[in-house]
């Protein structure tokens, strides 16, 4: 059977806002694997999901991602199922991300799990720039495998690094290079061996007035057999939240409690993160 060619896909996304009709996709352009699926707007915000049209990702495939959020536009960015790392004869996926929010705008990144299969090698570089004024909510996440079929970290590579600056500043850097042989592994599965991790981070002017109360009530998520998480403040502008799971329901139940605590310090409501 012949390998599978490598795909250079874009997927090239602006919303902005209309005074009466609320946020709308200003420009679009995509092409495979990506597509744009049917938007959902529910009188509060823009629903965006990306879909990948094929079964996941495969080695050789190239990516890169673009999204403009314009002041007054509120979108939730996310995604139908979850992110497939297939195995990859020794050739690595590469995913590429800018996000840019404005001043006024409002983006909530939601996406699905993230799963690097047994033999895969992938790399992930995302790059967030939000001005004073605007509001990000960006996750995320790493499961270990195909754990049902009794794989945990059997991929050959995943690595990512993520920039967020707020009012032109660095505030977030988070870099990570796994793989299973050597100790890049090791804080993952020192409390879970078969762990699930999330990041979310919060940028807000009002996440900056937050206090410890906040910690607290999201440390108070957590319990020492399931989930292990906590909160802190980046050196400006919000919060960085992190969680540890021993499975992926306690991951997802837990995410869904996480994002109920933060809305309600944000004053929004909560909305349906319907996966078109």
């Amino acid at each position: 059977m012949s390998e599978r060619p490598g795909l250079s896909g874009s997927f090239d996304l602006v919303c902005a806002a209309h005074p009466q009709r609320g946020t709308f996709v200003a420009r679009q352009s995509f092409s495979a694997p990506l597509h744009l699926s049917k938007t959902y707007w529910d009188g509060d915000i823009l629903l965006v999901n990306i879909v990948n049209q094929t079964a996941g990702w495969f080695g050789g495939d190239r990516v890169r991602v673009s999204v403009s959020v314009e002041p007054g536009a509120r979108v939730l960015l996310s995604s139908p199922s979850a992110a497939r790392f297939h195995p990859s004869e020794g050739r690595e996926v590469r995913l590429e991300q800018a996000f840019q929010v404005a001043a006024g705008a409002f983006l909530d990144v939601f996406p699905e799990l993230s799963i690097p299969q047994g033999g895969s090698r992938s790399s992930q570089a995302t790059t967030i720039n939000v001005e004073r004024g605007g509001e990000l909510l960006f996750l995320e996440t790493l499961a270990p495998g195909r754990v049902a079929s009794g794989e945990s970290f059997a991929f050959a590579r995943y690595a990512w690094r993520t920039d967020v600056r707020w009012a032109g500043r660095l505030v977030h850097r988070e870099r990570a290079e796994l793989e299973p042989v050597g100790p890049s592994l090791a804080g993952l599965r020192a409390l879970f061996p078969v762990s699930y991790y999330a990041s979310l981070i919060i940028i807000s002017p009002t996440a900056e007035t937050w206090g410890t109360d906040f910690a607290q009530a999201v440390g108070d998520l957590g319990d020492e057999e399931t989930v292990r998480i906590g909160a802190s403040p980046l050196c400006a502008g919000g919060w960085s939240i992190r969680v540890l799971t021993r499975d992926g329901l306690a991951l997802r139940q837990t995410m869904a409690r996480v994002r109920t605590l933060v809305y309600q310090r944000l004053g929004k409501s909560l909305p349906d993160a319907r996966r078109l």
